[in-house]
């Protein structure tokens, strides 16, 4: 029979309400355990095929914004089986949520865990993704005793609450097209200048996105060797030659795929991992034979200029963007629209560095225009600069429902009709199809009543409430 077979065996969790019984998958996600003291949410579980009740685990708790348990936990798989870890995953939504319920949720599904298997309390971890990885790097302030952190695009810091005295492992991870990947290395610098071991991994995606199983398991090899060092995991050699080889070939499948800064950045950075380990002039042979393939310098130095254009060009737009908010410059909307037609052309180049320059550039002006419409709608501003920043948002994210809905909202209390309409046209050309918010935009009663408005919904729908003949 091909295939791997799975080995199930039964435990016993205990809560307040009494003992239950869980049937759990050896080598295989579990999904959908009750957490107990957070009615109605649930975590999935992973547990390597070997495992065994005789030993004391490194267990691992992530945490995907959206509460895909099942999808975080297999990602980690690789990490589990290979370096002996088992796998908790939360199920519970973490977007749009205040942080404070979510830690408390975390922090039950912890001790659920804690309490339910033989897990090593001094090799306790968390990794998330997002605003999984802000609840990931808070649960510290929880849990005293944690070994190690894994923030992936995001990460919460608060360096009153940090316990210096036990310091843990804090491991960013930063995907190239993130516009966030100099927060996370300004996120590793605090760390560093703490003196809690670091480390730090670049793939190949953009915010919102989990990095690959082998790039996970890598970054994992950090809390590995980390609790090595300490005395907390014994310390065998072939094993340790096994996680470099496997990291190895990773950076060979970078330069295979012609990718010869990062192989050779990756490089870099695992002679410091593993510096104590004796595989120093490997790492400086592989160095060598990168430095001497012909577009290694071409791919660095334009590695170099796209990162001080962009940043010249974030400190600009941030600028330019605060002026035109201040004066409510219509005028300039076109330039901005422009701005985002150049950068869509760029990212779509074959030119690496700068395509991941420009998906970076996108991201920013996607997070800078969103946090300033934000402000603006909470605050007591007149009503152009808020129609102004909800035009802006439209040109700057196409996508983004909320902007037209509220132009809809400002135009029809204004009593301008046509921008009304024509904004409403333009958020269905984007695709967007829920009939039944467009009839519940706050202060568009009448407008809503409106014949020409029901006809331009019947246009892109096939239906209106409304004068529906």
């Amino acid at each position: 029979m091909k295939g791997l077979l799975f080995a199930f065996f039964t435990i016993f969790i205990l809560s307040g309400l009494g003992a239950q019984e869980y049937r759990i998958t050896k080598g295989g996600v579990t999904n959908s355990l009750a957490i107990p003291g957070a009615p109605g949410e649930t975590y999935a579980l992973y547990i390597p095929r070997d495992y065994s009740p005789e030993m004391n685990w490194p267990v691992i708790f992530t945490f995907d914004p959206q509460g895909r348990g099942a999808k975080s936990a297999s990602l980690f798989r690789l990490a589990a089986e290979n370096q002996q870890y088992i796998i908790a995953a939360s199920n519970f939504n973490l977007q749009n949520r205040p942080v404070d319920s979510i830690v408390r949720k975390a922090a039950a599904m912890m001790d659920n865990v804690l309490r339910s298997f033989p897990v090593d309390p001094l090799l306790v971890y968390t990794a998330g993704m997002e605003e999984g990885a802000q609840v990931a790097s808070a649960l510290p302030l929880i849990y005293k005793k944690m070994a190690g952190v894994m923030a992936i695009g995001n990460s919460f810091v608060n360096a009153n609450y940090l316990d210096k005295e036990n310091p843990y492992m804090f491991i960013g991870i930063a995907g190239k097209k993130d516009y966030m990947v100099y927060e996370m290395e300004d996120y590793l610098r605090f760390y560093d200048d703490l003196d809690f071991p670091t480390d730090v991994y670049y793939f190949d995606g953009k915010q919102n996105e989990w990095p690959s199983a082998q790039v996970i398991s890598n970054a994992v090899t950090g809390f590995t060797l980390e609790a090595i060092r300490k005395g907390k995991r014994p310390d065998d050699p072939e094993f340790i030659k096994k996680l470099f080889e496997d990291e190895l070939a990773f950076s060979e499948s970078l330069r295979r795929t012609r990718q010869y800064h990062a192989a050779f950045e990756k490089l870099d950075r695992m002679k410091v991992k593993y510096e104590d380990y004796g595989f120093e002039e490997v790492i400086e042979e592989k160095k060598k034979e990168i430095k001497r393939i012909k577009n290694y310098r071409s791919q660095k130095n334009k590695f170099r200029q796209a990162v001080a254009f962009e940043k010249e060009q974030q400190r600009e737009y941030e600028y330019l963007l605060k002026t035109d908010i201040m004066t409510a410059n219509f005028q300039n909307i076109g330039w901005w629209a422009y701005q985002i037609d150049e950068l869509n052309k760029l990212k779509d180049k074959d030119e690496v560095a700068q395509s991941n320059m420009a998906h970076r550039l996108l991201g920013y002006l996607d997070f800078v225009s969103k946090r300033e419409f934000d402000e603006i709608m909470r605050s007591q501003a007149n009503i152009d600069i808020k129609i102004f920043i909800s035009v802006l948002r439209t040109a700057i994210n196409k996508e983004d429902p909320e902007a037209y809905f509220k132009i809809i909202s400002l135009a029809a209390l204004d009593g301008d009709e046509e921008t009304a309409l024509l904004y409403l046209e333009d958020l269905l050309k984007t695709g967007y199809n829920d009939l039944e918010s467009l009839y519940n935009i706050e202060g568009a009663l009448d407008l809503q009543f409106n014949p020409e408005y029901n006809a331009i919904i019947k246009r892109y729908l096939g239906e209106s409430k409304f004068f529906n003949e």
